[in-house]
């Protein structure tokens, strides 16, 4: 049986993100016919808005909303620790344990010859002039 293009559309769609297969997307598409209007219309505004009002904080690379982010503009925070991380998520999870009072870099990404990922790649060159600035 074909499916209607819109829904096929969105099939491929979340088939593009990691770790969806063609299962979970066409479970995740078939529910989001039955939710609704008013739930899928706030599902798509915050699709919308994810890249439209964050940016990269320019001091740690997190992501936020304010420039510069919230642990960045802290000024309770000891500013001669920095401690390097790959991903935003990293940094989640260390706030959530509430022990780190130090500041952030977020690098997004890691270096990986295997994959032609080098320094120029990621957040390195930030950090080296961050670094060199204190």
């Amino acid at each position: 049986m074909k499916l209607p293009k819109v829904i096929e559309n969105l099939i491929e769609s979340f088939q593009k993100l990691p770790g969806i297969g063609p299962k979970t997307a066409q479970r995740l598409t078939f529910y989001l016919l039955n939710v609704p209007q008013s739930q899928l219309d706030y599902f798509a505004e915050s699709l919308s808005n994810l890249k439209r009002k964050t940016v990269f904080c320019s001091v740690c690379k997190n992501i936020t909303e304010v420039d510069p982010c919230p642990v960045c503009s802290d000024s309770s925070r000891n500013r001669k620790v920095i401690m390097v991380v790959e991903q935003p998520l990293d940094l989640i999870a260390f706030e959530k344990t509430g022990k780190f009072k130090g500041l952030y870099h977020v690098l997004h990404g890691r270096i990986s010859p295997l994959e032609n990922i080098g320094p120029d790649e990621i957040f390195v060159d930030d950090l080296l002039k961050r670094i060199s600035s204190q």
